[in-house]
């Protein structure tokens, strides 16, 4: 809104300082109105989280929101797309303050997602590039949307799956994100997303505040499922969605291994991955005994290398 009235210039320097204000006031004075998470019964050390705020998400992608809303140029097709995030946002406030069903929560993933895809592939380009091969590929729309549909699905999963550890999420998809932001910068490759991408980071500095270990907030259904889509939205938004898989490996792996772990058992009716504990981030914390910091801090670690060996060979591939 602003963003049409005043010097844009100064938009990028009292939009984020206002969010950042924004975000930290609305968590500090309402978390208390959140649910009360009910704990994992099948996740390790779940019952710790038991009582404490949940769905701290809908306060931050909130915020995020009025934020980009503000201080960006949104136009209609745009305001659509966010509305996808949202409803992924309000969906998981309501599984969050009553749990829903596995059919209910898969169906409505689907329709998500499904808009989601419908709505990127009027947005985002549908030739790929494959910078690292020095190629492109046209996508015919029909098929991109599927695929697209698909990847806000799986993006959805993954963030959610791997929202079990203390600040592990929000600092994975910072890194994430950041990642996606330099990609744009280098690519070239520019959009109203790149707005969304900082604004995001903004919120969540704040949520990490109070997610860092002991945590006294979590972010919950409400805060994952968003992020989600926006991760999946990033990936395409560079015109390479399939850099996904590896600015978002951490997470592909971490909650994938889940999903997969799950899809196998049920499709083959035998045991599968019996010896591996999902997400894998249980896994550490049971088998290794690595401790809640230490899971944060080598995933966080591991990430960032991955991510500054991605963008160096990206580098040399454009230039």
């Amino acid at each position: 809104m602003f963003a049409y009235i005043f010097d844009t210039r100064y938009m990028y320097l009292i939009g984020p300082f206002f969010t950042l204000l924004l975000t930290f006031i609305s968590i500090r004075h309402q978390n208390k109105r959140l649910p009360s998470d009910g704990g994992r019964a099948f996740a390790v050390d779940g019952a710790s989280a038991k009582g404490k705020p949940t769905s701290a998400g809908v306060i931050f992608i909130s915020c995020m929101f009025v934020g980009v809303g503000l201080f960006s140029h949104v136009t209609w097709q745009y305001a659509l797309l966010y509305a996808c995030a949202m409803a992924a946002m309000i969906c998981g406030y309501l599984d969050d303050k009553n749990p829903w069903s596995a059919t209910k929560k898969g169906l409505t993933d689907v329709i998500i997602a499904v808009a989601s895809g419908t709505l990127a592939s009027f947005l985002f380009p549908l030739e790929i590039d494959i910078f690292l091969l020095k190629t492109s590929i046209e996508i015919p729309q029909p098929l991109y949307i599927f695929l697209a549909s698909v990847l806000v699905w799986v993006s959805i999963n993954f963030a959610n799956a791997s929202d079990g550890v203390d600040g592990l999420c929000g600092n994975l998809t910072m890194v994430s994100t950041v990642t996606f932001f330099a990609m744009s910068i280098m690519t070239k490759r520019f959009s109203m997303m790149n707005n969304v991408m900082l604004y995001l980071c903004i919120v969540l500095l704040v949520y990490l505040w109070y997610n860092c270990h002991p945590s006294t907030l979590l972010m919950g259904d409400s805060g994952s499922q968003a992020i989600g889509v926006f991760l999946a939205f990033f990936a395409m938004a560079t015109g390479n969605p399939l850099s996904y898989i590896i600015i978002c490996l951490p997470l592909v792996l971490d909650g994938g291994s889940s999903l997969f772990k799950l899809a196998v058992c049920r499709v083959t009716k035998k045991k599968f991955m019996s010896k591996i504990r999902t997400p894998l981030h249980d896994h550490c914390r049971k088998e290794w005994s690595w401790p809640n910091q230490m899971v944060t801090e080598r995933f966080t670690l591991i990430h960032i290398m991955i991510e500054g060996a991605y963008l160096i060979l990206l580098y040399f591939s454009l230039y």
